[in-house]
C-alpha cells in the first residue's frame, strides 16, 4: 500500500506521479483523484474530533476548579454537559473510522508506482 503522504501535495508528495504510474499500468486514474478526496474528508473528521475533546477536556478542568473552590452546584451543571460532549465525542469517533476505512480500502486499490523505465503494461513481455 502507497503511503498516503504521497497524495497530498501539501505534505511534499506529488499525485501527478501516481496519476501517471496508474496511466503506464492502464489503470484508472480516477483512483488517485478518489482516495485524495476520501483523505481530506478524513483529515476533516480528525479535526472536527481534536476539538470535540478539547472541549471536553476544558470542560474537564472547569469542573476541577470548580470543585476545589466549592462550587459544587456550578460543577454539577458542567458534569452534566459533558455526558452530551461525550456522546458527541463517540459519534464523532465512529465517523472518523468509518471514513479511515473507507480511505484504507480504497488505498489498497492504487498498485505501487512503476518506475519510468518499466515499459507500458501493454507493451510489456508475457512470462
Amino acid at each position: 500500500m502507497l503511503d498516503i503522504n504521497l497524495f497530498r501535495a501539501d505534505k511534499g508528495g506529488n499525485p501527478e506521479i501516481i496519476r501517471e504510474s496508474q496511466r503506464s499500468g492502464f489503470a484508472p486514474v480516477e483512483l488517485v483523484d478518489e482516495v485524495i478526496a476520501l483523505d481530506k474528508a478524513w483529515r476533516e473528521r480528525q479535526f472536527e474530533l481534536d476539538k470535540i475533546r478539547q472541549e471536553l477536556n476544558a470542560t474537564s478542568k472547569k469542573i476541577g476548579k470548580l470543585k476545589a473552590s466549592k462550587q459544587e452546584e456550578e460543577a454539577k451543571k458542567l458534569m452534566e454537559s459533558t455526558d452530551e460532549i461525550k456522546k458527541r465525542l463517540a459519534a464523532k469517533e465512529a465517523e472518523v473510522q468509518e471514513a479511515k476505512s473507507t480511505l484504507d480500502a480504497k488505498l489498497t486499490t492504487i498498485g505501487n508506482i512503476v518506475h519510468a523505465s518499466v515499459p507500458p503494461a501493454g507493451l510489456r513481455a508475457a512470462p
